[in-house]
């Protein structure tokens, strides 16, 4: 049903409900039942109002529903979506919502790391990209047009073995983070715990979250341990670690999970409450962007993932909203 048809409905809607009014007040007059107190007449006018507001309620309800199928049934295509493995499961479940709520829509999200995310949206093999870091300068010449949305706040969290001495106790300096992921720390005695050597895990290059780790604490490119196991997304990181009770890695708040044990950062630990208040030093935007501006069907899901109900999901996976969600 097109707009004007919707006019069309909804004004013989209101023609119905003016004659019913005329008609009422014809039949009165016709049968001679015209009011001729003041009470009678208070009372047939309140009367003749409520069944006005009730039809008028109709009404409202009429509209907003063909509004919302004539929305619906005007969304449809396809979006590809690639990138952080970070904003992921963001991505992924927003899109599950917005295709259950716009049936002629499919959508295709793949979480391979911000540098792919980047690249795809930049030559036009993604329609979305997605980063869990800034977009650099280099690719922004690369591909002037592109167009940012922040979606979500996140933190990077150092996270050991639940089984390891320091559990639940381990206070590291962004220096001490430094050292420890560059190879000069080396043995968890050096920092209070048992003599073991510390099995460094880190992220693959072109990760968001990788580049992000390191300009938190300073490491620069080829600085890392030249035995750090390189692990393949976030998921991969925490399976590492949760399997290692020497090791240690870095992975974004949202996965954090009962199977790690997350590490102070001077003094402040990773969650929700810190980030917000600025306490906890590593945080960070995760983003979404196009190649210029939005389509039509890519701009309502970027307004699906910022309004309450996608800012909830952004909540339920651990991340932190940056928009209402209520």
């Amino acid at each position: 049903m097109n707009s004007n048809q919707n006019q069309l409905y909804i004004y013989a809607v209101v023609a119905l409900v003016i004659g019913l009014v005329i008609g009422y007040v014809a039949a009165g007059a016709i049968g001679g039942q015209t009011p001729t107190g003041d009470e009678e007449l208070v009372a047939q006018i309140k009367e003749l109002q409520g069944q006005i507001d009730e039809y008028e309620s109709e009404i409202d309800d009429l509209e907003a529903d063909l509004a919302a199928a004539q929305e619906e049934e005007s969304i449809s295509g396809d979006l590809f979506i690639s990138g952080s493995s970070t904003v992921f499961p963001i991505a992924d479940l927003a899109a599950e919502d917005f295709q259950n709520d716009n049936s002629g829509v499919n959508i295709q999200v793949e979480g391979p790391g911000s540098g792919t995310g980047v690249r795809k949206a930049s030559d036009g093999t993604a329609d979305i990209g997605m980063a869990s870091r800034n977009v650099k300068p280099s690719e922004l010449l690369n591909a002037p047009t592109l167009i940012t949305f922040g979606v979500a706040k996140d933190s990077v969290s150092v996270v050991i073995n639940p089984d390891n001495t320091l559990a639940g106790s381990l206070d590291l300096t962004t220096e001490q983070v430094n050292q420890i992921f560059t190879g000069e720390i080396n043995n968890w005695s050096e920092l209070g715990g048992e003599n073991a050597e510390i099995n460094v895990y880190s992220r693959e290059s072109g990760s968001g979250t990788r580049a992000t780790f390191m300009d938190f604490t300073g490491i620069e490119e080829g600085e890392f341990a030249a035995d750090a196991s390189i692990q393949q997304g976030n998921s991969a990181m925490r399976a590492a670690v949760a399997g290692d009770p020497n090791g240690i890695a870095y992975i974004s708040l949202g996965y954090v999970d009962e199977t790690v044990s997350p590490a102070k950062i001077d003094g402040a630990e990773g969650t929700v409450e810190n980030v917000l208040a600025g306490t906890y030093p590593f945080q960070r935007i995760l983003w979404m962007f196009t190649l210029g501006k939005p389509s039509e069907l890519e701009q309502a899901y970027f307004d699906y993932v910022m309004s309450p109900e996608g800012q909830a999901i952004v909540e339920e996976e651990g991340f932190i909203p940056i928009y209402p969600t209520n």
